[in-house]
């Protein structure tokens, strides 16, 4: 599996991750958006044991996601940047990899899918072929 590598703004944080596949899932919820403070953010479900930090400490805030169950989002002490976050309700071998922050990344094309459509500003167009308006199977 091919390894990429990440980093905070700031520096501080750096860390390495196994990604199967070179595809962003864009997601449009409302929790989403309140961290990165925009109208989406690129991620993908990997294996939990497949993420490395290589520098620095990451600190975790706890909230409810969706389901009830927790997620726990890790982030830069020092300029919040978030690598991943872990949803509980998947269970404890995956996490959710901000594939955003990943050197490369950017060439990865378009999103293969995206969800939390319900919630996508109106004024934003759909980028990737497949939507939902959660999550697939809700």
């Amino acid at each position: 599996m091919p390894e990429y590598k990440g980093h905070c703004h700031c520096g501080q944080t750096e860390w390495t991750v196994e990604i199967p596949e070179e595809k962003h899932i864009l997601c449009h919820c409302g929790a989403c958006k309140l961290q990165s403070g925009g109208e989406f953010t690129l991620n993908q479900i990997v294996p939990k044991d497949g993420f490395r930090l290589t520098k620095g400490d990451l600190k975790v805030y706890t909230y409810k996601g969706d389901s009830g169950n927790n997620t726990d989002c890790f982030f830069c002490a020092n300029c919040t940047c978030s690598p991943y976050h872990h949803q509980h309700v998947q269970g404890e071998d995956k996490i959710v990899i901000r594939t955003g922050l990943l050197e490369g990344s950017d060439k990865w094309g378009k999103p293969a899918a995206e969800i939390y459509d319900k919630d996508r500003a109106s004024w934003q167009p759909q980028t990737a072929d497949a939507s939902f308006a959660t999550v697939p199977g809700a």
